[in-house]
């Protein structure tokens, strides 16, 4: 059984966010103002998991696509996530409903709920579960078309032991015209 510290994983997560955040400034550099005419919006990025019912942390990929269906008043986010833990494969997708709050014309908030799907190679355990989570989504505009997001977290499964976990989720975005 392999055990990485919660610290290791916080410090790991963060040295893939600067580098992305770096990357995003660089590509940014050529445009200005954030005007959000775009049809969807793609996330990459890394997530650290934190599991509170088993002490455990677990850092990996992170992938979302959002659409905002009523334009200020509803954005919808389809999210993935994949780590390994325990010699096993874990895979998480959400579903969060957000509604998005613009504080400035570079800065959106959106905070949301919706439902989870987590599945697992884990012996032992229920290898699919449904659960929920609620969400802040932080967007960051650099340009029209690209960002940086800081996502939030806290979730419940409703099998598997009723798991609750908090997590932060972060990286890059890029609005799709």
């Amino acid at each position: 059984m392999t055990f990485i510290h919660p610290f290791a994983s916080v410090v790991a997560g963060s040295l893939v966010l600067c580098a992305l955040l770096s990357f995003a400034q660089t590509l940014a550099a050529t445009d200005d103002g954030a005007e959000q005419d775009h049809v969807a919006v793609l996330e990459l990025g890394a997530t650290d998991e934190r599991e509170i019912s088993e002490r455990t942390s677990h850092l990996g990929p992170a992938i979302g696509i959002e659409i905002e269906p009523i334009e200020n008043w509803l954005e919808i986010e389809l999210g993935a996530a994949t780590y390994r833990s325990q010699r096993a494969t874990n895979w998480e997708f959400e579903l969060p409903f957000k509604k998005p709050f613009r504080l400035s014309s570079t800065i959106e908030l959106m905070p949301g709920l919706g439902p989870t799907w987590a599945h697992t190679t884990q012996p032992g355990e229920e290898p699919s579960t449904w659960g929920a989570e609620a969400v802040i989504d932080l967007f960051f505009w650099r340009s029209k078309r690209l960002g940086w997001y800081l996502e939030p977290s806290y979730g419940v499964t409703f099998g598997n032991g009723k798991k609750k976990s908090a997590a932060l989720t972060g990286g890059l975005f890029f609005a799709v015209p």
